[in-house]
């Protein structure tokens, strides 16, 4: 029904039933945008014992469902004034429990971003909604530098060369000019993501114990919080099991130091040769294929990146294990619609447009896919088999 929708409305009545899991449809017509959260919310009593937070009783009344949100009251935005509809996985509402929706929403770094760009300017073509998404500049980086080094840079005296010293001043330099860019040709990158890592543990490792091990993403918000001290947050800086008390800013230098080490191990001594691309690779597994002692090497496509866990274009860590930094989680299939121009609008794929590992065209799409580049997408079947190499049939038995 939705595939066959004529308008936003009937599209939003279609959508009242779907009952899988909750996702967020974005919605258009000739003149109607739309953001409508679909799925099936459980309602939890105002008495639930755990507030949907973790399981509950379930042979206690109290921690009954009183079904389901209704569908009316689910999160919508529609014909907003600033005329953006625009979505990060970002938290939809602020209303409180039980009609809360979730305690769990994605980042508010890449909502702020992604606003800040679609905002500013008053007309979009196709080559700016592509430099939106393609955008890895890390607003959790800019956010996060200047608090974490600000007792930290041009502080430290004269270093002999090859000395911990002297690349921790080479590091903070580094970083006082970067602009928070996740290229993947850079060593900032790769230096902001092992410290920001590092200083997490530090923080949370007397408090939650083995515990820890479980919180291994770093948390912008939360570092955001400790570092200016919001409501007391700055107490996390302190060993409790220590007697003195310790400060933030030492946490900072400890941190920093202890991920040049981690890295100067990882790839050499010297930080101009470090690339981030080269740690936060992107591994195109074979389904079939890709675990295969040795031979794997042939079928799985591996390439350097850019972008990070809180860039829009989505290049998420692994934050774990031996290789933390490598990418895990991107954009498979990006696209870029001109509803006014179909035939202009671009697409691009990770891979390749053939599943063949022996196909030239394998991997022809991933270089373009790495450097944020696009594929012109025709809808006219006649300029399509113009271009095309070839026809494939598929015959059923």
């Amino acid at each position: 029904e939705m595939m066959g929708a004529a308008s936003v409305r009937d599209a939003r009545q279609a959508a009242a039933k779907i009952m899988s899991p909750s996702v967020n449809l974005v919605l258009a017509d000739r003149t109607t945008i739309a953001l409508q959260s679909t799925g099936r919310a459980p309602l939890r009593g105002p008495n639930h014992a755990s507030r949907g937070q973790m399981p509950a009783a379930g042979w206690v009344a109290r921690n009954d469902w009183q079904g389901f949100v209704p569908f009316d009251q689910m999160p919508f935005a529609l014909n907003p004034v600033g005329g953006i509809v625009v979505n990060t996985n970002n938290r939809l509402t602020d209303e409180a429990y039980p009609k809360h929706f979730t305690y769990d929403w994605g980042d508010s770094q890449r909502i702020e971003r992604a606003r800040l760009l679609l905002g500013g300017r008053q007309f979009h073509t196709l080559d700016s909604f592509v430099e939106i998404q393609t955008d890895i500049v890390s607003p959790a980086a800019r956010a996060l530098l200047p608090l974490i080094g600000r007792d930290l840079w041009y502080t430290d005296g004269p270093a002999p060369s090859d000395s911990p010293t002297r690349l921790r001043r080479q590091a903070l330099e580094a970083l006082a000019a970067w602009n928070g860019e996740m290229t993947e040709h850079g060593a900032e990158p790769l230096i902001y993501a092992a410290w920001i890592r590092a200083l997490q543990r530090r923080l949370i490792l007397d408090e939650l114990g083995g515990l820890a091990a479980r919180f291994t993403t770093p948390d912008a918000l939360f570092l955001e919080r400790v570092f200016r001290d919001t409501d007391g947050a700055a107490t996390w800086c302190d060993i409790q099991t220590s007697a003195r008390v310790e400060s933030c800013s030492e946490m900072a230098s400890q941190a920093l130091d202890a991920a040049l080490i981690e890295l100067s191990e990882l790839y050499g001594t010297r930080l101009e040769a470090w690339r981030w691309g080269e740690a936060h690779a992107a591994l195109h597994r074979h389904m079939v294929l890709g675990e295969l002692p040795l031979i794997h090497w042939l079928f799985n496509i591996r390439q350097p990146t850019g972008g990070g866990d809180h860039t829009l274009m989505r290049a998420q860590m692994r934050n774990a294990g031996p290789t933390p930094y490598i990418n895990t989680h991107a954009a498979g299939y990006r696209m870029v619609v001109d509803f006014s121009d179909p035939d202009a609008s671009r697409f691009v794929l990770a891979t390749g447009q053939s599943g063949h590992f022996l196909s030239r065209h394998y991997d022809d799409l991933s270089v373009l896919w790495r450097r944020g580049e696009y594929l012109s997408m025709s809808l006219d079947p006649v300029l399509a088999r113009a271009g095309a190499d070839g026809i494939t049939e598929l015959t059923p038995l």
